[in-house]
């Protein structure tokens, strides 16, 4: 059964909804496939959950990544990210008692933060608030510095300081072979405009600590784990728009990869398998909840596609987004759910 479910979940998450042109039109199904042959033909947002009710104990911090944009065109970053962290951290939250913590540039913090008290996880920058354990659930916020050269160092001092049970990446940008990190249009991405916030990832591995990456396009955490697929099937796999001219796929691999249409889908897919492991449909947030989240991500700066501030994510509608979440939920409550006998 759980097989199953996580396979039906995959299915949804992984539905092509990108406009015409667009350069992951297309992408999403082969780039899940490569994943999902990476991974022994699992799951790959069950295989996810499995591995974090597994690393994870009550009260051990889980940290999450996320955070892309570039000023002045997206100077708070985008609404794919924060809301697929904020799904997930509630979930880990409610689910298995983990303590979030939130890392992202200063820049793109507050989308995070606003999406996060939508969803009733309290952010804070002190420790003694995020881990209360009483009658409000919390998070903890840990700015990211825009200066590469810190990056590497600043990673160490926040694994060194909360020693967390996962690192978790969702539509985090990092960089190919030659270092260079790329936007999904083949461009280069400027150090400026990114928190070079992989090296937690890295260095998180290099501990033994259980690493996901989640994203939709390949030059995202986690994507190096398929990087040989990636460039064969990204249409700027082999050759990207910059100098550089060693494509956009991210060489960064994780121990777990997952895909979708859209990373925050594939972040809810996660927390709807962690929602059936742990047999309470309430882990995964609420259509309502969803459509708070939405509003007050773009009402704290996110951008949702197009250049407007409205929740869209990745042209997607905000309706569309509710409801995925809305299917998720049929789909976790049926499965948990014991058919009657009617008699006849």
């Amino acid at each position: 059964m759980p097989e199953t479910f996580g396979l039906h979940v995959d299915r949804l998450v992984t539905v092509e909804m990108r406009r015409a042109g667009d350069p992951s039109r297309g992408i999403i199904v082969p780039l899940y496939e490569a994943a999902s042959r990476a991974q022994r033909g699992r799951p790959l947002t069950l295989l996810a959950a499995e591995g974090l009710t597994r690393s994870i104990t009550r009260g051990r911090y889980v940290v999450f990544l996320t955070g892309s944009g570039r000023a002045p065109w997206r100077p708070r970053g985008e609404t794919d990210g924060p809301l697929g962290v904020v799904s997930l951290a509630r979930a880990l939250k409610l689910g298995l008692g983990a303590r979030p913590v939130y890392v992202a540039a200063e820049p793109y913090l507050p989308p995070v933060v606003a999406a996060s008290e939508a969803a009733g996880i309290t952010p804070s920058p002190d420790r003694t608030m995020a881990e209360f354990d009483g009658f409000y659930p919390t998070a903890l916020v840990r700015p990211f510095t825009l200066q590469k050269e810190q990056a590497q160092a600043q990673a160490r001092a926040i694994l060194d300081e909360l020693n967390p049970a996962a690192v978790i990446s969702i539509e985090t940008l990092s960089p190919n072979e030659k270092g260079v990190i790329h936007s999904a249009t083949g461009y280069e991405r400027e150090s400026q405009h990114v928190a070079h916030t992989f090296h937690l990832v890295e260095e998180a591995r290099g501990r033994g600590i259980f690493t996901i990456g989640i994203g939709d396009f390949g030059n995202e955490v986690g994507c190096g784990l398929i990087a040989a697929e990636a460039k064969q099937i990204n249409p700027y796999g082999l050759r990207c728009k910059c100098p550089c001219g060693a494509g956009v796929v991210s060489r960064i691999a994780t121990d777990v990869l997952v895909i979708g249409n859209i990373s925050n889908w594939a972040a809810y897919g996660v927390a709807a398998c962690l929602a059936y492991l742990c047999k309470n449909p309430d882990v995964l947030q609420g259509v309502d909840t969803e459509r708070r989240m939405g509003l007050d991500c773009v009402y704290a700066g996110a951008e949702g596609g197009g250049g407007m501030k409205q929740p869209w994510v990745d042209h997607t509608s905000p309706e569309t987004q509710q409801a995925m979440v809305a299917m998720l939920r049929m789909l976790l409550e049926n499965t948990l759910r014991a058919a009657s006998d009617r008699g006849w």
